[in-house]
């Protein structure tokens, strides 16, 4: 499946939580995939939405945020992802973040903005780095939400 048919195909799916953490993934996931993983005993459905880019990313006291101008294409700047994950399931798409640019990224649960806020500025191939991100949303056994940055070896469309 190619990139564009799969966010058709997410973006068709339903709807469009939270703190956050890291870690190295265990699969050969390329940078710049998107995991939605549930650890619940029910089913839910895990949207996030880009809502802005830039080339660097801040923390203030509202939250996180992105600056800076960059060049991308409209299909990047737009994107949004929502999927239906049964219990126990992980669903991961591949290629969806296809820009080396801090992407702000809003999750959802089941529709609805978790409480202590969902949204995460997020670069899959950071110059700075040495290795390469996937992104991911996890809803965990007790129900709570957190979105979660992974590190991977491959980095995908992101050679260095």
């Amino acid at each position: 499946m190619n990139r564009r048919s799969l966010l058709t195909s997410l973006g068709t799916l339903g709807v469009t939580g939270v703190a956050g953490c890291s870690g190295l993934l265990d699969e050969d996931v390329p940078a710049g995939s998107l995991r939605f993983e549930n650890r619940d005993s029910l089913p839910h459905v895990i949207g996030m939405s880009v809502v802005d880019v830039g080339s660097d990313s801040e923390t203030g006291s509202d939250g996180y945020d992105v600056t800076g101008e960059v060049t991308v294409r409209p299909g990047q700047r737009e994107l949004t992802a929502s999927q239906s994950v049964a219990p126990g399931e992980t669903r991961t798409f591949r290629d969806v973040f296809t820009e080396s640019v801090y992407y702000l990224v809003e999750f959802t649960l089941d529709g609805e903005h978790p409480e202590d806020g969902g949204t995460i500025p997020f670069n899959p191939s950071p110059p700075d780095r040495e290795y390469d991100n996937v992104l991911g949303g996890v809803v965990y056994a007790s129900g709570e939400f957190s979105w979660q940055v992974s590190s991977t070896d491959n980095p995908g469309r992101f050679e260095r």
